[in-house]
C-alpha cells in the first residue's frame, strides 16, 4: 500500500513539475539557509578557538587597578609574586612581564622604513608564548637582572634588515621610538607566526622586538609594574584558577576602597565569544526557519489546490472501494514526498553555501551535523502537518458529489 501511495504521489508531482518546484521552494530556502548559517556559524567558532590556542589559551591577565587618579594603584612587589607561584605551585606553568616602549622604526639601507613593536618581557616570556627561536637563545639572567640593551627580533626582520638570520646574529640595530634613538646589539632571533584570521584582524604589516624588562622600564622612567601574565598549567582549568588568583591577590595586597585586582583569561573571552555567535546564529537560524513555515503553509495550499482539481479522481478510487484511510495517506505521501524532495535539494544548497562562505571568509568549514538532521526532520514533519488538513479534506469527499464534479 505505502508502495503504491508513492507511487501516485510521484506521478503526480510529475505531471505537474514547475508548480511542485514553486511549492518546494520555500522549504529549499528555508533548509538551505539554516545549515548554511549553522556552518558559518560553528566555522567561526572553530576559528577562534584555534586561533586563541596560538594566542595563548592558557593565559590570565593579571593587573591592580584604582578606579579614580585620586586612589593610589597598587604594584605587584616581588615578595607578593613569589608568594603567588607558591602557593599555587603546579598549577602555574610559568608567569611573566610586559612593558610596552612604542612603535619603532628601523632606518634599512635607505631601502624601506621596517616598522617594530619595541616590548620589553621578563624571563617566562618566550616559554609562555611558545616562541620558537631559530638562531641565538633566550636573554640570560645577567640580561634581565641588568636591563642591558640587547634585543631578540623576527626571523622576517633579520632578512629584510641584514640579508640573513646569520648576519643578523651579534650585529647593531637602531631603533627609532618618538625621536629617540636606541642601539640594540642582537642575541636572537626567533620565527614570526603567520599572522591574520578572526582574531589578528588581518596581516601584520611589524613585528615584535623583544628586550629585557629592565631595559624597557628605563626607556619609559618607571620601576613598577601593575600587571603580570600568568600560564596556566596545561591541566588546568583558566577560568577556574582566575578566580582563585582574584580572591589570593586580593587579600595578600591589602586591597582598599577603590582600589581592584582584575583578573582575565583568554578561555573567559573565547567562552564569552561563542555565546554571543551561538545567540546570533540560533537567531537568524530562526527567521531563516520562518521560510520553512512559509513553505509548509505553500505545501497546503497546493496540495487543497490539487485535492480540488482531483476531485473526480478521488470520488471514483472511493467509488471502486478505497477506504478514507488509504485516501487520507495517498495525499500525506504526496505532502511527504514533496518536503523530503525539497528538504535533500535544500541540504545540498546549504552546505553548498556555508562551505563556499566559510572558504570566502578564509575559514576552514565546519559542517553541523545536528543541523543538517534537524532541518530534515523538520521538513518531514512540515510534509505531515501541512498535508493532514487537505488529506483529510479528501478522505471526507462523498463518492457521488465528487463523481458529479466538473
Amino acid at each position: 500500500m505505502i508502495r503504491e501511495n508513492m507511487k501516485l504521489a510521484i506521478r503526480s508531482l510529475k505531471s505537474n513539475r514547475m508548480r511542485s518546484f514553486l511549492t518546494m521552494l520555500g522549504i529549499i530556502i528555508g533548509i538551505s539557509s539554516v545549515i548554511a548559517i549553522m556552518t558559518v556559524g560553528n566555522s567561526l567558532k572553530a576559528e577562534s578557538g584555534e586561533e586563541l590556542s596560538g594566542f595563548g589559551s592558557r593565559d590570565i591577565d593579571v593587573y591592580s587597578y584604582a578606579e579614580s587618579d585620586s586612589v593610589p594603584q597598587l604594584p605587584f612587589t616581588e615578595e607578593v609574586v613569589r608568594g603567588m607561584v607558591s602557593r599555587f605551585g603546579e598549577r602555574i606553568e610559568t608567569y611573566y612581564v610586559q612593558d610596552y616602549v612604542g612603535m619603532g622604526t628601523v632606518y634599512n639601507r635607505n631601502k624601506k622604513n621596517d616598522q617594530v613593536s619595541v616590548q620589553g618581557i621578563s624571563k617566562g616570556y618566550f616559554a609562555g608564548n611558545n616562541v620558537e627561536m631559530v638562531s641565538g637563545s633566550v636573554f640570560t639572567k645577567s640580561a634581565y637582572k641588568m636591563g642591558s640593551n640587547v634585543a631578540i627580533i623576527a626571523d622576517k626582520l633579520a632578512e629584510s634588515h641584514f640579508g640573513s638570520v646569520e648576519k643578523a646574529m651579534g650585529s647593531q640595530l637602531e631603533v627609532d621610538v618618538n625621536n629617540v634613538y636606541t642601539t640594540y646589539t642582537i642575541v636572537g632571533v626567533y620565527k614570526q607566526k603567520e599572522s591574520g584570521g578572526l582574531l589578528s584582524g588581518g596581516a601584520q604589516n611589524s613585528t615584535n622586538l623583544f628586550i629585557p624588562l629592565k631595559a624597557a622600564q628605563a626607556e619609559n622612567h618607571i620601576t613598577t609594574y601593575y600587571e603580570i601574565m600568568v600560564v596556566a598549567a596545561e591541566n588546568e582549568d583558566p577560568t577556574v584558577l582566575e578566580t582563585e588568583l582574584k580572591d589570593y591577590l586580593t587579600k595578600q595586597m591589602n586591597i582598599g576602597e577603590g582600589q581592584e585586582i582584575n583578573v582575565s583569561s583568554l578561555q573567559s573571552a573565547l567562552e564569552q565569544v561563542n555565546r554571543i555567535l551561538s545567540a546570533i546564529t540560533v537567531a537568524i537560524s530562526l527567521i531563516a526557519g520562518i521560510a520553512l513555515l512559509v513553505g509548509g503553509i505553500g505545501v497546503m495550499n497546493i496540495m487543497t489546490v490539487s485535492i480540488t482539481e482531483r476531485t473526480r479522481e478521488i470520488g471514483t478510487r472511493k467509488a471502486l472501494g478505497a477506504e478514507n484511510r488509504q485516501i487520507m495517506m495517498q495525499f500525506i505521501t504526496e505532502a511527504i514526498i514533496l518536503c523530503t524532495i525539497g528538504g535533500i535539494i535544500g541540504i545540498i544548497l546549504g552546505l553548498g553555501l556555508g562551505v563556499g562562505a566559510s572558504a570566502l571568509l578564509k575559514f576552514p568549514p565546519t559542517v553541523s551535523v545536528p543541523s543538517i538532521i534537524g532541518s530534515f526532520a523538520f521538513s518531514m514533519v512540515v510534509g505531515l502537518f501541512f498535508g493532514y488538513y487537505p488529506a483529510k479534506k479528501a478522505a471526507k469527499m462523498n463518492p457521488i458529489d465528487a463523481l458529479r464534479y466538473e
